[in-house]
């Protein structure tokens, strides 16, 4: 493989890998407001865990159905969002919305060159890191509260174990 093509996969990987951690702040944008906005004034209202399941996942879908930026709206209009975590929740949006609507177009003369490739995966990694930073920052902010309602990193962490286990098995989870 040349330089050219090799380059050029790395582009596309990287490309990818921003789009994914994109992916990991909507899903923890939306993990948060179960947090902060649904376990709070709804989770009494559940007959039984059967029924809280159903609100959750009703919640949850709703909620994947709409746009980063509403998800962020969402979050905003529900939670007491410092500053800071806004302005980096607004900055990864605008990247992500970048990426996902003119990156390539934009980009389509330095993609020709080695040069352009080379300062193309310095770009996206420079995006993907704002973007994950994002949802570490969204981490933090939820942390506490999810931790009073017994989510603590130890409890995530057993249930990723469970449903490796569940999968490796060919269990449904």
């Amino acid at each position: 493989m040349d330089d050219a093509e090799e380059t050029s996969k790395e582009v596309y990987a990287r490309f990818g890998l921003a789009v994914y951690f994109a992916q990991v702040l909507e899903h923890g944008l939306v993990n948060a407001m179960v947090i902060l906005q649904l376990l709070p004034h709804s989770r009494t209202a559940a007959r039984d865990r059967e029924h809280w399941g159903a609100v959750v996942d009703g919640f949850m879908d709703h909620h994947f159905q709409t746009t980063l930026g509403r998800m962020i709206k969402a979050f905003r209009e529900g939670s007491d969002v410092p500053p800071d975590l806004e302005g980096l929740l607004g900055r990864a949006l605008e990247k992500r919305n970048w990426l996902a609507h003119h990156y390539f177009r934009v980009r389509a003369d330095e993609f020709l060159t080695h040069a352009g490739r080379l300062r193309m995966l310095e770009e996206l990694e420079a995006v993907r890191q704002l973007i994950e930073d994002a949802d570490r920052a969204l981490d933090s902010f939820v942390k506490p509260v999810r931790e009073r309602y017994g989510i603590t990193d130890e409890w995530i962490e057993r249930e990723l174990l469970r449903l490796e286990e569940a999968v490796g098995n060919g269990a449904p989870s």
